[in-house]
């Protein structure tokens, strides 16, 4: 479990960067999708750019995962069927449809003027395999701009540094289930810290 010193947050502080982390299967993409869809309704003029990736299935199983940007722009990132290859686990990483659709993505995001909020679901193993990743996603942090993201439970290396820059806010689900009233109050603070944006 991350030791969140930051749990109780003083909204007076300009909190610019938030994280979303937790074990496997604790909804970091459902609340990350959540927050993402009604700040689209409660601040319509704020402009998001950014990625999700989603699981394919076929027959029930999960065989990879899909990467696509919020103009519809897609791939597949990872497949069981993808050899010679970097891995994560059965998976193979499809690192040129990562870096035409993740890395321009976020190379447009941090380009924009006009592009407010950057929101990237996930910042884990098979995305970190890109050379530049991590790279651009340090400049976002460090812009201007608000960013969002899902954060790997096990990139503990990387939580750590986060944690240690005062204007990063990281929430921990792992003692948050869902449908939980703490899960409720933590999407509520992260939109009362964007509506600040």
């Amino acid at each position: 479990m991350i030791d969140n010193k930051k749990n109780n947050k003083n909204l007076n502080i300009k909190y610019k960067n938030i994280f979303i982390t937790g074990s496997p299967g604790s909804g970091k993409t459902t609340l990350f999708n959540e927050i993402v869809n009604d700040i689209k309704k409660f601040k319509p003029n704020l402009i998001i750019y950014g990625f999700i990736t989603k699981e394919i299935r076929e027959r029930g199983d999960r065989v990879g995962f899909s990467i696509e940007n919020f103009k519809k722009g897609k791939g597949i990132l990872a497949h069981i069927d993808f050899k010679n290859v970097p891995t994560v686990g059965k998976y193979g990483v499809n690192l040129k449809d990562f870096e035409n659709i993740g890395i321009k993505t976020l190379i447009e995001s941090l380009s924009n003027n006009k592009i407010d909020l950057v929101a990237i679901d996930e910042i884990g193993r098979m995305e970190m395999y890109h050379p530049d990743f991590l790279k651009i996603v340090n400049k976002i942090i460090n812009s201007l701009k608000t960013l969002l993201a899902t954060v790997s439970y096990k990139n503990t290396g990387l939580l750590k540094s986060l944690k240690e820059k005062e204007d990063n806010y990281i929430i921990d689900l792992t003692m948050a289930p869902k449908n939980s009233i703490k899960r409720k109050e933590y999407k509520d603070l992260v939109l009362e810290l964007i509506k600040k944006i």
